[in-house]
């Protein structure tokens, strides 16, 4: 099967109008990969992307032009860093040590252990999926070059959920295609006609899979083949394309950089647009007065916006401000389209996605942190973790893409690497039931949360022994003053978190019930409480 899928990759090559062939070859690339990164940022009580820096600066230090596509991810091409160090295999464990040494760093301070994979092959999949593959075993992955095609023809066409932060979403510009519950849908209706691996799909027709799946056919025929997602343009690119804002004097002020580039960007986009193009691959540089320079490569499949520019532009003047403190002020910003696409536009969705809503919210978003800073709004962002008032925190406006989110880019609560988790849906409200928080007599609904209790038949406190057997079935629980008749109720489910940190170490249980107030007007309601130290607390309401 890999000879059929060797011999259908290696095609006709697309032809310029000149007649000049382009070659459709993938680049061999590096993946590094941290797992569950949000959790140990989390831990560390930082944002992700602040968080992760020092990762990108020991991976900086052997590859100078690197790309964070998104934070516990780092991809950067072989050619130049592997002549250098002698070999794709010395790169790998050059960059696998020196992202060990870093994450060791981090984990002594938080107590958290994590793992990373460092992998190498031609194509971001390929690659992708090698670096899964390192973190499981701990080693980094080299496929050896032109191997890639065999090689990713027995992997399974489930990991390119695992890989959407890297290669975009399968079908990008497609109403739902970004959202991933869509995608897992689209790889289970694979799997269900038979097509379980990379070499299955490949061994199809293009013409077909398009016909038959559209956008995503396309997409899938190309990345299942070891290619990349966009093949190369068969047109001049239009000319002047390259952006430089060069100030009169050195600017000290980070909003007042962003501020000015804005528009910078808005004009790059828009020149971009009237030749039917976009890009999805740029090259933005920074340089200081006393000559010292900050450039980082960015990807995004679905094409940058104006916004989306500014948005990496604010990540990578933060990051240089924090880690590498340049002596002086920003003096030049040029933006540079390294890859560019046709603008095949983007088709609105009947229901669902983004809408008139999102876009006055973000203009709104926009207006307020400009006239009072970006630190004046905070939006909620998936962190992950077990205990449902911390599956979420509030961070600064400027810290998250909202364009992206609102086009669908959401999060899936259902996804399993938080075992011991609340399954879907999500409750709508939700309480710190922590004994920290139980602690600060300052937070006025805590004050309600102490006084919860789960009674039994007989009216005595309902209890949970060491091996999770409670002492008798909950027949009400009581809110304050307000009686609650159990009308259903399931668990207790255990938690057990960070028991190898003394100081840290938390052992409760849940209990799902669904109550009634004991007056009858009021509708049943489900609510989440947690027994911890034989204190019963209120965690979170249904609506």
């Amino acid at each position: 099967m890999a000879d059929d899928v060797l011999r259908h990759a290696n095609r006709r090559s697309p032809c310029r109008a000149d007649g000049v062939v382009v070659l459709d070859a993938p680049t061999r690339v590096v993946v590094v990969r941290v797992a569950q990164w949000a959790a140990l940022a989390a831990a560390l009580g930082r944002s992700a992307r602040s968080a992760f820096e020092p990762v990108v600066q020991s991976v900086v230090q052997h590859a100078p032009l690197v790309e964070v596509t998104t934070p516990g991810v780092i991809i950067f091409a072989t050619r130049g860093p592997s002549r250098y160090v002698g070999g794709d295999q010395p790169l790998a464990t050059l960059v696998h040590a020196a992202v060990s040494d870093a994450l060791r760093v981090i984990a002594d301070s938080s107590n958290e252990r994590t793992r990373c994979g460092v992998g190498i092959a031609d194509g971001r999949l390929a690659a992708a999926i090698a670096a899964q593959h390192a973190c499981v075993s701990s080693e980094p992955l080299v496929v050896p070059p032109q191997a890639s095609i065999r090689w990713l023809a027995t992997a399974p066409v489930r990991a390119l959920v695992d890989c959407v932060d890297i290669i975009g979403a399968v079908g990008a510009g497609v109403p739902g295609a970004d959202d991933i519950t869509s995608y897992r849908d689209m790889v289970s209706l694979l799997e269900r006609l038979g097509l379980y691996r990379f070499g299955d799909v490949a061994a199809l027709d293009e013409a077909h899979l398009i016909a038959r799946f559209g956008a995503f056919g396309r997409d899938l025929s190309r990345l299942s083949r070891g290619l990349d997602r966009h093949p190369p343009l068969a047109v001049e690119p239009p000319p002047d394309r390259v952006c430089l804002l060069q100030f009169d004097g050195p600017v000290e002020s980070r909003d007042a950089v962003v501020d000015a580039a804005e528009a910078l960007a808005t004009q790059l986009v828009d020149h971009l647009a009237t030749q039917g193009l976009a890009m999805v691959r740029l090259h933005l540089l920074l340089e200081s007065d006393h000559g010292e320079r900050s450039e980082r490569m960015w990807y995004r499949a679905e094409g940058f916006s104006a916004r989306a520019v500014v948005e990496t532009l604010r990540w990578q003047l933060d990051a240089w401000i924090l880690h590498d403190t340049p002596t002086s002020g920003v003096v030049s910003v040029r933006l540079s389209p390294e890859q560019l696409i046709a603008d095949t536009g983007r088709q609105s969705a009947l229901w669902g996605g983004e809408r008139d809503g999102d876009r006055h919210a973000q203009r709104a978003v926009r207006r307020v942190a400009d006239m009072n800073g970006a630190e004046s709004i905070t939006v909620p962002a998936w962190r992950g973790d077990r205990d449902p008032a911390r599956t979420f925190q509030f961070v600064r406006s400027d810290s998250v893409d909202l364009e992206r989110r609102t086009a669908g880019d959401a999060v899936d609560l259902t996804v399993g690497e938080w075992r011991g988790a609340l399954p879907s849906p999500a409750p709508s409200l939700v309480f710190d039931a922590s004994l920290a928080a139980a602690d600060a007599s300052d937070a006025a609904v805590n004050t309600a949360v102490d006084t919860v209790r789960v009674l039994d038949a007989h009216g005595r406190a309902v209890t949970v022994d060491a091996r999770h057997a409670m002492s008798g079935e909950p027949t009400c629980v009581c809110i304050g003053d307000t009686v609650y008749d159990v009308a259903a109720w399931a668990g207790p489910w255990p938690l057990e978190e960070r028991w190898w940190d003394a100081r840290r170490a938390r052992r409760a249980v849940r209990l799902q019930v669904v109550v009634q107030a004991r007056d009858k007007r009021s509708t049943k309601q489900a609510m989440v409480v947690v027994l911890e130290r034989r204190v019963w607390r209120l965690a979170a309401w249904y609506a």
